[in-house]
């Protein structure tokens, strides 16, 4: 949710034109926000109801939708808002390997590698321009004058906004090996929003003609962030052995020749020479 920069292309919190706060968290974002990110009150067209919104949130202790997520999110990606619920079951989507905006930051992030830190610019810019968020200076909300190391970051930030929920990211981090810099010590958190015991009776019915502003500011308690990671008090735990999988036992057993993976237990290969 938060990931997200604002329409002119800076982080929250680092915008001086948008500013963000948690509860109109939907304010004034990149646009990529509303087209990945279902959220409670949303516009979102489904089975052919054109008018239809999204609402997740909890009238006392109990959820408004039985089946909510407890995220209190959907995605938005991959789904074909036209089908019926009784169609829905034979829905396909084709797997899309790469796509055009991904060849956009593949270049940006080749350029990088090799020092053209002007060309990695001409694509995010290119990108971020595509996606909707506003030119400002010229820049799309990027950083002017980044070093090599800097423009890196930008390009993988861009990659996680861009192509957020498309199985992307893990690789990302895996690749770049920042999974313990990025995600050690993180847990999942979710949003509960729940409606104020000032609404009235008949707000169910009236929902849907107020605006997102309104009902958030007016009808819903502050959002409160979850924990969906109880059980896991210390968060996500990387280790430096997991960014190359051991070689199963049976696998070592069948060819003595074989060796295992540096930092499993008696491994001595170093993959990476």
């Amino acid at each position: 949710m938060k990931a997200f920069p604002m329409l002119d292309g800076k982080k929250p919190g680092q915008s001086t034109k948008y500013a963000y706060s948690d509860q109109l968290f939907f304010k004034n974002r990149d646009p990529r926000f509303n087209k990945t990110i279902a959220y409670n009150g949303t516009s979102w067209p489904l089975n052919g109801d054109t008018g239809y919104r999204l609402w997740t949130y909890y009238r006392g202790n109990s959820s408004v939708e039985p089946t909510a997520s407890r995220t209190g999110f959907y995605t938005r990606k991959a789904i074909d808002s036209r089908l019926s619920p009784a169609q829905a079951q034979f829905a396909g989507t084709d797997w899309i390997e790469i796509r055009y905006a991904e060849v956009l930051l593949n270049l940006a992030e080749s350029a990088c590698g090799v020092g053209n830190i002007a060309e990695a610019y001409t694509q995010l810019k290119a990108l971020r321009q595509r996606a909707g968020i506003e030119a400002g200076d010229g820049n799309y909300g990027l950083q002017a004058g980044m070093s090599r190391a800097q423009m890196f970051e930008a390009i993988l930030y861009e990659r996680q906004i861009e192509l957020a929920l498309e199985g992307k990211r893990f690789w990302d981090l895996r690749r770049w090996k920042k999974m313990e810099s990025v995600l050690n010590g993180k847990k999942r958190t979710g949003v509960t929003i729940t409606l104020k015991s000032t609404a009235p009776a008949n707000f169910a019915t009236i929902r849907d003609g107020l605006s997102l502003d309104q009902v958030y500011t007016d009808y819903f308690e502050v959002i409160k962030f979850k924990d969906l990671d109880t059980r896991y008090t210390a968060g996500i735990k990387w280790k430096p052995e997991y960014y190359f999988f051991a070689i199963p036992q049976q696998a070592l057993d069948n060819n003595p020749q074989l060796k295992q993976n540096l930092l499993w237990p008696s491994g001595s290969f170093d993959p990476v020479q």
